[in-house]
Parts: C-alpha cells; structure tokens; sequence
C-alpha cells in the first residue's frame, strides 16, 4: 500500500564528528591568496611545462 522512500542512510558518526570538531583543516597550510602560494604554483606550473617539452623531446 505505502512504499518506503529510498532515501541514503545518514551518516550519524560523520555528523557526530563534526559536531565536535568540525570541519577538516589543515596546519600550516599556505591559503591560495597569499603570495607565497601564487610564487609555488608559478614555479610549480613552470616545472610541469618543462617536463611536458622534454616529454614530447623524447617521444619525436
């Protein structure tokens, strides 16, 4: 007669955690904005497109 909804279980221990805590961070962590991050990803981004070329170097 009445059906059940199909509904996902809830996650109480996940709920009961962040209760407590909440939310996850992170210690030390540099936040995008700052200009130290933009100088890493710049470097990063630099790195990655070198090894990219040499990549495509060795496969020609």
């Amino acid at each position: 007669m009445f059906k059940r909804s199909q509904r996902t279980p809830k996650d109480r221990f996940g709920e009961f955690f962040f209760k407590i805590f909440g939310p996850a961070t992170v210690e030390g962590a540099i936040q995008g904005w700052h200009p130290e991050a933009r100088e890493q990803y710049k470097q990063l981004r630099a790195r990655q497109k070198e090894a990219a070329a040499r990549r495509a170097e060795g496969q020609s």
